[in-house]
């Protein structure tokens, strides 16, 4: 359970699309994956371990034919029976929200060392 004192409003915003976003909560550093319904919690390690799931296609399985919905890659997820599906302008959409999310680390960083 999160903790009582954890604000979840209080987050830097990295990169957003209509569906979703990347924020950095002010209050603990770690980071907010969010997209449609769903929200993981990354450290900056899981954020881009995360992002190179999405590249690996040892991880991201392209399906031959859509789903009832519409979606064609499936992630599995180390939870038995637990996967997120996408379509194809979904994973486009999450790629460049860690895409932008990097970049904008990597500028914090370059404007940092120059304090």
């Amino acid at each position: 359970m999160p903790e009582a004192s954890h604000s979840y409003n209080s987050l830097r915003i990295l990169s957003q699309s209509d569906r979703g976003y990347i924020g950095q909560c002010n209050c603990c550093d770690h980071y907010n994956f969010v997209f449609g319904n769903i929200l993981f919690v990354f450290t900056e390690d899981g954020l881009r371990g995360f992002q190179s799931i999405l590249y690996e296609q040892d991880h991201l399985h392209e399906l031959n034919e859509a789903l009832p919905h519409g979606k064609t890659h499936l992630l599995p997820s180390p939870i038995p029976n637990f996967m997120l599906s996408f379509d194809g302008p979904e994973l486009e959409e999450i790629k460049n929200l860690f895409q932008e999310t990097f970049l904008i680390l990597e500028i914090d960083k370059i404007f940092s060392f120059k304090k």
